[in-house]
């Protein structure tokens, strides 16, 4: 971890600020003492960085044993016996840290966002707030009082309510002490039914679409009867008014057993009027000490500044404050750029924008935008679009960007990779907070804070940027956009074409009409069309939309696409969410490559198709990138067979969904059959013995493998001899495999695991404590024996020095 790494350097650092300088002939000691030091930390380095080896990862460790070099050891020496700590800014230039500890420390930063994912914050900063997390974590939990209580965390926006509210919500002594704990957030607008269903999700698997289906009451009743006699913790965020709780409290027993709401709220006032059990605790203002703290864990993952840098940084951070928010904006303008003459241009200009005033704090947030490069501008103005506090998915996300234009041709990369880049930029500069991320480490939503939220509101005004968006509605998991259109769709109304000529975002993802809107295919300039239909098969004129990229549908019923969305040559993304699908073979299929090019050049994504329907068409669609089959996908002997996949040279991501009983277990097929740079492979149903999983060893460039329900089926998994050499995930989902017998070097750079409901698994093979790349077993709703094994093995890696694997659960039996 970074933390463990900062200890050994700070370690080093103390080292160098005790020389004595009595002690004349103390030199050569106190050389060979940091001599040793270093060397500590070089094996440590190694260690962390074992199975990340690249030409940078060596060339930064080769610059860190120059360190060891006895130039550069008397240079540190001499500094020490001059002035101490003092002198390092002396030996730097105007615009570059050159002191060995200063570098010492960069190149640890460095090898640390190599090893870590620099791309995306892995934890919310959590600094200064121990007297607070103590006090309210007592509040919480105490048993001296048995009595339904109300707590509540107040202050101005930015203060970080959200941030510690999350942290007690999280801790391990709340997990253990509540039944049940729940979270949702409220905002401003906010609707009844939504704030129900979200605080029923926190504690239910799945949600039925009968519940979808109820009213307030009906859902209100539900949570009332889950909830009674149990001890729950429900967090009500972000609360506005008292009404709110005006609308929930009947639904929430005070059964005497401890149960508590935690509200937080940016009005005093609201806490005072929801009777809470003690006063409301306020947040403050972060002390100088605490605000470096929050600074230096922002900017660096070991969470110190090397020396060179300090001087600026501490008056960066004096003008922040104390506020967390503003700390967390100055420290992303600086994070990305560690020149002095950088940070020191940082120091000079923040004095005008960070003032105590919340009234103008807005301005603030202007110098955070203003330096965005022009490119970035609309992508971050296009998410306040969303309501807050919204968990925008970063696949929709990116799918918008690209039809509003944002994102534009380049000669060598997709537009998508661009689109990433650009979100993960924005995350850098701490304008967009990853929300939650896929089992791989890339982000999977994201949002932004509500103050950053007002701000791109009031630019976007400003600035006159896509007037028609707010003019039509704001985008949400609720409601639909346009919502106007969406309401008269679904209530069979007429609609005026002309409104909606220039219109190129139509999402009626969230609500339910019967049939794909034929109205929708004179909307020529729509880029993107999502929609939910119990019939959800287009009609032939769909080919009308020659400008469509992404078409997302949800059907009730199987969706049967017409032959014409082979003449759609626009088209990025065909996403259908449900059902056996079926495509009709285009007229083209006779026709040879010299007749013209391929039919859908542009399609990458192509999900939940039948196989059978698949023939001969793959020639047409050469740069997928993901494919989900979903129906027969066993042959009469019980071998797995799909459509040749020979072409599709660009395949990253394939989802085989077998829908054919077979009474036997299955074999798998050739694994040439699979393209060779397929990097997810997802498996549900296909009914394989466990012997056959050798076959995927093959894939060259597999790094994550999810084997699902009745993917395989048998006792017991026997790895062999198999080398999974790249795979960094694996998954195992409602399994019934009783025994797993694997070594670590068949998954030499194992990052995650997660074992989902696998009831019958005894235990975690105590071998893949030994692969050094492993980050993380999770062992969610199996039994106790299975996740006794994993902490056992944790324990056994920490008491060899192994302080990087963590072990989590949930919903464990």
């Amino acid at each position: 971890m970074a933390d463990a790494l900062g200890l050994h350097v700070e370690e080093l650092i103390n080292y160098f600020m005790r020389y004595d300088h009595s002690y004349v002939e103390g030199a050569q000691e106190y050389k060979r003492k940091m001599t040793e030091y270093f060397a500590d930390l070089m094996n440590y380095l190694k260690d962390m960085m074992a199975g990340y080896e690249n030409a940078q990862v060596l060339a930064l460790l080769k610059e860190m044993q120059g360190m060891v070099d006895s130039e550069a050891l008397d240079m540190i020496v001499k500094a020490a016996s001059s002035s101490g700590l003092s002198a390092l800014i002396s030996y730097r230039s105007d615009t570059h840290i050159t002191h060995p500890l200063d570098k010492m420390i960069l190149i640890c930063e460095q090898l640390c966002n190599i090893r870590y994912n620099s791309n995306v914050e892995e934890e919310k900063v959590v600094v200064g707030f121990d007297n607070e997390i103590e006090t309210l974590l007592d509040q919480l939990t105490s048993t001296s009082t048995k009595q339904y209580q109300i707590i509540s965390i107040t202050g101005m926006a930015g203060l970080g309510k959200t941030t510690l509210a999350r942290t007690l919500y999280s801790h391990e002594l709340v997990k253990y002490m509540f039944d049940f704990r729940a979270w949702a957030c409220v905002s401003q607008v906010y609707i009844k039914k939504d704030l129900l269903l979200s605080i029923l999700s926190s504690f239910m698997d799945d949600l039925t679409d009968d519940l979808y289906e109820m009213g307030e009451h009906q859902l209100g009743e539900k949570l009332y009867r889950k909830l009674k006699g149990r001890r729950y913790l429900v967090v009500l965020d972000d609360i506005w008014d008292c009404t709110v709780w005006n609308d929930l409290k009947m639904y929430f027993p005070d059964d005497k057993t401890g149960s508590r709401v935690l509200f937080t709220s940016r009005d005093i006032d609201v806490c005072l009027n929801v009777q809470s059990a003690r006063p409301a605790h306020v947040l403050r203002l972060r002390t100088r000490v605490e605000s470096w703290g929050i600074f230096q864990k922002n900017v660096f993952r070991m969470g110190i500044c090397p020396d060179g840098l300090e001087k600026f940084g501490l008056v960066i951070n004096r003008k922040c404050e104390g506020l967390p928010l503003a700390i967390v904006i100055a420290a992303g303008l600086v994070k990305n750029n560690l020149s002095v003459t950088w940070w020191e241009q940082i120091a000079a200009s923040l004095h005008t924008f960070m003032v105590s005033d919340p009234r103008q704090y807005m301005d603030s947030l202007s110098l955070s935008y203003d330096h965005l490069p022009p490119h970035l501008r609309p992508c971050f103005l296009f998410l306040g679009a969303f309501t807050k506090d919204y968990e925008v998915p970063v696949t929709k996300l990116i799918w918008l960007w690209i039809a509003q234009g944002f994102i534009h041709e380049t000669t060598s990369r997709m537009l998508e990779d661009v689109a990433v880049d650009f979100l993960l930029d924005l995350i850098r500069r701490s304008l967009v907070m990853a929300s939650r991320k896929k089992s791989d480490g890339q982000v999977k939503t994201c949002r932004i804070h509500d103050l950053l939220h007002d701000f791109c509101l009031r630019k976007a005004e400003e600035e006159n940027f896509l007037a028609n968006k707010y003019r039509y509605g704001m985008l949400s998991s609720t409601l639909c956009f346009p919502l106007e259109l969406g309401k008269s769709l679904q209530e069979g109304g007429s609609i005026h074409i002309d409104t909606y000529m220039f219109l190129k975002i139509l999402d009626l993802e969230s609500i339910l009409i019967s049939l794909f809107p034929l109205a929708v295919v004179h909307m020529v300039n729509l880029r993107y069309l999502a929609i939910q239909a119990h019939d959800g098969s287009p009609h032939a004129s769909i080919s009308n939309l020659v400008n469509l990229q992404m078409l997302i549908i949800s059907s009730r019923k199987n969706i049967v696409l017409p032959k014409t969305i082979w003449s759609m040559l626009n088209l990025r993304h065909l996403y259908m969410k449900s059902g056996i699908n079926l495509m009709e073979e285009p007229s083209f299929l006779q026709v040879t490559e010299k007749d013209g090019p391929s039919a859908l050049a542009s399609l990458q994504t192509l999900s939940q198709v039948n196989p059978r329907s698949c023939h001969n068409v793959f020639s047409r669609t050469p740069n997928l990138r993901k494919l989900g089959f979903c129906g027969s996908l066993i042959s009469m002997s019980g071998d797995l067979e799909f459509p040749d996949l020979g072409s599709l040279d660009h395949l990253q991501k394939l989802k085989l969904h077998n829908t054919f009983f077979y009474p036997e277990p299955t074999r798998s097929c050739n694994p040439y059959n699979f393209p060779e740079k397929i990097k997810r492979l997802t498996l549900l149903n296909t009914c394989m013995d466990w012997g056959e999983m050798w076959t995927f060893a093959w894939l060259p460039n597999l790094e994550v493998l999810k084997l699902k329900l009745n993917s395989c089926i048998g006792g017991r998994w026997e790895t062999g001899d198999a080398e999974f050499l790249k795979l960094k995930v694996l998954k195992l989902h409602d399994l019934d495999i009783k025994q797993w017998v694997c070594f670590r070097d068949n998954f030499p750079r194992l990052q995650r695991l997660v074992v989902h409901r696998c009831l019958k698994l005894d235990s975690v093979p105590a071998a893949l404590g030994k692969i050094l790349t492993l980050e993380v077993i999770e062992v969610n709703g199996c039994g106790l024996s299975a996740y006794r094994s994993a902490v056992e093995i944790q324990k056994e890696q920490e008491s060899e020095g192994n302080s990087f694997l963590k072990v989590h659960r949930k919903e464990n039996f």
